[in-house]
């Protein structure tokens, strides 16, 4: 959540709806086109039983010479509650 997904939205959604399950035994890759977003964002799976399992922080820092909107962070935690 918080990632735009223009020209790939098959990729970002629930399965059957937007894009086709992922049968046992195989793969996936998920390409990310990121474009003006920094910050963390939120991943996660759609599939019923994956949901709880396949999530986590998408941490994406500011451009190499771009500065913070915001005081530089001492130290960084991801919680995932």
């Amino acid at each position: 959540h918080g990632l735009l997904n223009p020209g790939n939205p098959w990729s970002d959604g629930p399965e059957y709806i937007t894009m086709c399950g992922i049968p046992a035994g195989t793969n996936f890759t998920h390409d990310l086109h990121f474009s003006e977003e920094e910050g963390t964002i939120w991943y996660h799976a759609h599939s019923d039983w994956t949901r709880w399992t396949v999530h986590g922080a998408v941490v994406v820092y500011p451009k190499v010479g771009a500065t913070y909107p915001f005081p530089k962070p001492d130290k960084e935690y991801e919680v995932v509650i």
